[in-house]
């Protein structure tokens, strides 16, 4: 069983050197715009890696290997101090900043030949703290994992978030994209439970530390600042250090169930009605139980991997946050429901997870639970994109979704391509559309479709592969998965530059990602970032 695709298992994110310019610290104190009180002065603390510093391919580099640049040079930010200091230098010397936390972007955002990437990834911490206001918050620093938040939350407070499952991706650019996780459906997107921000920023043309709170006068800067790190997404407003969270986050449960079941490809081959049969029961389960309404099964994530037919296996994996099993028997019976291709136990691996035991479902710890499922796959190429669902799958969407994936082509290897859909609703769709910058609040499935490989030579191959798939299964709706439909956009954490870039006209990534909440965010841009410093192809525009 092959099952090695997705580093997304599940869910759950420029020449000066050559000139002899230094990066180093200016020594500024760091100033704090919006803060309620005086602060000690920090200093700035980090490290500057230039070519040919043995740590420079790597920190030029993301996850996704088709990216790569040649940035003057790369600062590992140390401080906040730090964070504004840098950002002030690379402003006095006209490079272009651009801001890494995990380096798990889907596209070259952070790519910036001859300019600075700010690197997050030395400030890890995950602390108890307090915000502007002197409440008591949980804060997670802007390069930490989602190991990092898990661990740190759990074993040292008993809390947790409900953020995503692939341990290795940064929390600096999961969070402000929206955040979400095997416990969404339970307990919201993650910017739900956010309260503070603590960015620095370029306001008239100077470099300032700014905490921003959901208390700030409504309309004021700070409160629009804080909005718009509640979706807008990395890269747009400036380089966040901390994020700080409410002190009532949730307590994860004692126990979970994990199950994971697989029915062969060569077996739904035979009976291709299987295939339409177990996505009608699946999709029909989540509009049924997806809505703000839904309360016995809020604590059901459900994940299905449908995998090319050369990869040998459709995949389903669930988690239930209950001690009685019945309600996810029940779940697991509703979706095999009618088919005549029987699932088998999927006891190799599945994306990421290894669920090596003989039973169909099994019970373990939480935090062991969270272990099992926690990857993120191979460094490899890679192309993605998303779409929210608002209703069951219609026939043409899985008459394409059959077409492509039993399709194959010469000169490209597509064991690692696949629909991946999960479970989305209930608690998340709790939210109005506009109370955070999130607006997709009604959907009950998101898909991410992905495919992988090695070989450069097969990158045309690969990213057309992926085009057709995704335009023929929302033919109906333009080639995309337009909004207010049985659709409701795309998801800003999975990027995707065939949606449009700012060099386009009217780019259909600014309604998919964001909807009517766009404009909203544009005047945030234009009060924190007039001069778009931060930018990259699928930033926030300035308004005309």
């Amino acid at each position: 069983m092959r099952q090695q695709f997705s580093r997304r298992g599940f869910i759950g994110s420029t020449g000066m050197a050559a000139a002899g310019v230094s990066a180093a610290s200016l020594g500024l104190a760091a100033g704090a715009s919006g803060h309620a009180s005086a602060e000690p002065v920090e200093q700035p603390e980090g490290v500057t890696v230039f070519p040919p510093d043995s740590r420079y391919e790597t920190l030029s580099q993301g996850f996704n290997q088709r990216w790569r640049s040649r940035p003057a040079y790369i600062r590992l930010v140390g401080n906040e101090a730090d964070a504004v200091a840098e950002l002030r230098s690379a402003l006095d010397h006209g490079l272009r900043p651009t801001v890494r936390g995990g380096g798990h972007c889907y596209e070259g955002f952070v790519d910036n030949d001859n300019g600075v990437i700010l690197d997050l990834s030395t400030l890890r911490g995950v602390t108890a703290a307090t915000d502007k206001f002197g409440g008591t918050t949980y804060a997670v620093e802007g390069g930490a994992t989602n190991w990092d938040v898990y661990t740190g939350l759990f074993r040292r407070y008993g809390v947790t978030l409900p953020a995503g499952s692939c341990y290795s991706v940064g929390a600096g650019g999961h969070i402000c994209g929206g955040g979400y996780g095997l416990l969404s459906r339970r307990h919201g997107l993650t910017v739900d439970h956010l309260v503070q921000v603590d960015v620095a920023t370029v306001r008239g043309g100077r470099a300032e530390l700014t905490r921003a709170h959901r208390r700030d006068a409504e309309g004021s800067p700070e409160r629009e600042l804080f909005w718009a790190h509640t979706g807008g997404g990395g890269g747009n407003f400036g380089v966040v250090v901390r994020y700080h969270f409410a002190r009532d986050i949730p307590k994860p449960p004692p126990r979970v169930w994990l199950s994971s079941v697989a029915w062969k490809w060569s077996d739904l081959l035979k009976h291709p009605e299987d295939f339409r049969t177990l996505l009608t029961n699946f999709g029909s389960f989540f509009a049924e139980h997806g809505g703000r309404a839904e309360r016995v099964y809020r604590g059901l994530f459900s994940i299905i991997h449908l995998t090319h037919h050369s990869n040998g296996n459709v995949v389903l994996f669930s988690q239930w946050d209950e001690d009685d099993p019945a309600p996810l028997d029940a779940f697991l019976a509703h979706v095999e429901s009618g088919m005549r291709t029987r699932s088998t136990v999927q006891t190799a691996r599945a994306g990421r997870l290894l669920l090596p035991y003989p039973d169909k479902r099994r019970q373990l710890p939480w935090f062991q639970a969270t272990m099992t499922v926690n990857g993120s796959g191979a460094n490899q190429r890679g192309k993605y994109k998303s779409a929210y669902h608002r209703k069951a799958f219609t026939s043409a969407h899985i008459d394409a979704w059959w077409t492509w994936l039993t399709k194959d082509v010469d000169g490209i290897d597509l064991t690692q391509t696949l629909v991946q859909i999960d479970s989305y609703g209930a608690a998340v769709n709790d939210r109005g559309p506009t109370e955070t910058a999130a607006p997709q609040r009604d959907s009950v499935m998101k898909i991410q479709y992905q495919t992988y490989w090695t070989d450069p030579a097969q990158d045309a191959g690969h990213l057309a592969y992926l085009r057709g798939l995704y335009q023929d299964t929302y033919r109906a709706t333009g080639g995309i998965p337009e909004t207010g439909t049985d659709t409701d956009g795309a998801y800003v954490n999975y990027p995707d530059t065939d949606l449009g870039t700012t060099a386009d006209r009217t780019p259909a990534y600014q309604r998919l990602y964001y909807k009517q909440n766009y404009a909203r965010l544009q005047k945030a841009k234009k009060t924190w970032d007039a001069g778009n410093v931060f930018h990259h192809a699928q930033s926030i525009t300035l308004p005309s």
